[in-house]
């Protein structure tokens, strides 16, 4: 069953719904959900830029796993973290970036 189960309709002019169209799409919403949250006087946020947040943690575990997997195996010897932590360092920068703008 639909969690969603009543239809509302509205009239609008063509200006006003081009309007609400083009705002959902800015925002990256469906229709149905940029309208729900605006008549909820819900917060709509806009998180740019999280794709590339998301791969570029991916990628850091991707190279902390293959380090510890090496570090098992006994086949390292020294380990130079130091690039690993500027790119960490850079994913916390853009969380923070991210963080601002959502509060």
């Amino acid at each position: 069953m639909r969690r969603r189960n009543t239809t509302i309709a509205i009239r609008c002019t063509e200006e006003e719904s081009r309007r609400i169209h083009e705002l959902a799409e800015r925002h990256g919403l469906k229709l149905n959900d940029f309208v729900m949250r605006s008549a909820l006087g819900k917060k709509i946020v806009v998180a740019n830029g999280i794709d590339e947040i998301v791969r570029q943690q991916k990628a850091i575990g991707r190279n902390l796993n293959q380090i510890a997997t090496l570090a098992n195996m006994d086949r390292l010897t020294a380990v130079n973290f130091q690039p690993l932590l500027d790119e960490h360092r850079k994913v916390t920068e853009l969380i923070g970036q991210l963080l601002r703008e959502v509060k």
